[in-house]
């Protein structure tokens, strides 16, 4: 209709159309069904095309998995700690830990430089389920199926909008390599996917309930790893029930809790965030800082050298892409700006304190990363943005797939000895032991058979000397002669 037409005008024509041809109206009914047919059509062809490839990823994760049986044992170093240290809690419900650097554990409780979280995750959960091998893996992943479920199950999204998150998810190369070891990385994934859906819960409501069990939420994600701590500063960017100055308190509280909880409820270990404070008191203000500009140096040039191989480039790539297109295209909305603050937070806390590099980067930063992926495909803006930073997720999947080949062999044929039988008896006749172990031994001996109670159930402690720092006097040694274990007591290798 033209733009000027009269109000009679548009009358007339609205009349003409009952009484045009009935031909030509049911020949433009069939086209209006055929191009209705077609929509239908085509929404279906890119539903099948998404459930292809989630089926074609899923079966990667298949052949894995198959793998995973009763010789399946930790290969990385952290593993045996998160292995050995739960397995205490489930024998004994301390959360002291066997395994830790210096043999003093944390301030409070005793737990290792990985805090006492863990141990109480698979230790309880293995009170129901039996401690075994498998365990740990098995207990990542449920957890993470888990928060797919809820994420599927979510009303506010289409079926299709689902299929893209659940690929995004599973399609991470960061989830596919994690999900056949004993690190918790799957509980972070699964944590930042609660962490969206109780954020869009609470902006759909906005009331003061759902507000404060997202804060819980962020305690119990901080208890877990405490850099998620640093959530409190995103809460500075939504509305709440606190306003002005107030907002103050969430700095207040990201910049505290994570010093706190990792100052008294992790074993301390040498890195520029836990030795600050000692070398400013000792060394002064100026010794302090020229420890940090070292540390951003290093960090910056690892920022854009540092990889592991072609995976490890691309999925650098797309963790800055995602951050990117979230500032220029989707910083409008609220959640979206909630995880910028965190991973931006993330980011500059480990260039300045901490590690940007060997992995520690991929770790911390995929999480809340795959969180902002699922702010954007799930808003109302083009899909290019997403689709190109799903397929680039998707090539890196592709190409760490070749490492994951490598390393599953490592787990379940590892070219490691058992602890003789007549050593772990004898450990367990010692009083309370002590024992220093070099971590040369793990790459030698599968200390997962270790004993970690004596035949009088008190427990046995083990040092292992990965950093350079200050010990506790151990009791007895764990070394290597002539080819074969032997634990010796201290003071007799004192004479």
């Amino acid at each position: 209709m033209e733009k000027g037409m009269s109000h009679a005008g548009k009358l007339e024509v609205i009349q003409l159309i009952p009484i045009l041809p009935k031909a030509i109206r049911k020949k433009r009914g069939v086209y209006a069904d055929i191009s209705s047919f077609e929509m239908r059509i085509g929404k279906l062809g890119k539903a099948y095309g998404l459930l292809i490839l989630l089926a074609g990823v899923l079966a990667v994760y298949v052949y894995f998995l198959s793998y995973l049986g009763s010789d399946y044992s930790p290969y990385y170093g952290d593993e045996y700690f998160y292995y050995k240290n739960s397995e205490v809690f489930y024998l004994t419900n301390s959360l002291k830990a066997s395994f830790t650097y210096s043999g003093n554990g944390a301030r409070v409780f005793g737990a290792d430089a990985h805090g006492p979280a863990y141990p109480l995750i698979y230790g309880s959960i293995a009170k129901v389920l039996g401690w075994g091998r498998l365990t740990i893996p098995i207990v990542n992943g449920g957890i993470l199926i888990m928060a797919l479920l809820v994420l599927v199950w979510n009303k506010e999204t289409t079926r299709q909008t689902k299929y893209f998150q659940c690929l995004l998810v599973i399609g991470s190369p960061i989830t596919l390599f994690y999900s056949i070891t004993y690190l918790p990385e799957l509980i972070q994934i699964a944590g930042a996917i609660g962490l969206y859906l109780l954020f869009q819960r609470y902006l759909l409501s906005i009331s003061r309930r759902d507000f404060l069990i997202l804060v819980v939420y962020i305690l119990i994600l901080g208890s877990i790893r405490s850099t998620w701590f640093f959530a409190f500063f995103g809460l500075m960017v939504i509305p709440g029930p606190i306003k002005g100055f107030g907002k103050s308190i969430y700095l207040f509280l990201g910049l505290v809790l994570p010093f706190l909880y990792q100052h008294f409820l992790h074993e301390q270990v040498p890195n520029t965030f836990s030795a600050l404070g000692e070398v400013v008191e000792k060394k002064g203000f100026w010794a302090g800082m020229d420890g940090v500009i070292y540390n951003i140096k290093r960090n910056t040039y690892f920022a854009f050298t540092y990889t592991e191989g072609y995976f490890y480039t691309v999925q650098k790539v797309w963790i800055a892409g995602s951050l990117l297109f979230s500032i220029f295209l989707y910083r409008q909305y609220k959640v979206a700006q909630f995880g910028i603050v965190i991973l931006v937070t993330l980011i500059i806390f480990n260039v300045i304190l901490y590690k940007n590099y060997s992995w520690v980067d991929l770790r911390m930063y995929t999480p809340m990363t795959l969180f902002l992926n699922l702010v954007m495909i799930s808003s109302t803006e083009s899909r290019v943005s997403t689709t190109v930073l799903i397929s680039v997720n998707l090539l890196s999947f592709l190409l760490v797939i070749p490492l994951q080949l490598t390393l599953i062999h490592y787990r379940i044929k590892p070219d490691v000895r058992d602890v003789p039988a007549q050593t772990v008896e004898e450990i367990k006749t010692f009083d309370s032991p002590l024992v220093s172990m070099d971590s040369v031994l793990l790459k030698n001996y599968s200390v997962t058979t270790l004993p970690i109670l004596t035949n009088e159930s008190e427990p046995i402690r083990y040092i292992l000397q990965y950093y350079s720092m200050k010990m506790q006097t151990p009791s007895h040694v764990l070394c290597e002669e002539s080819n074969q274990l032997k634990v010796k007591p201290v003071k007799i290798l004192s004479q």
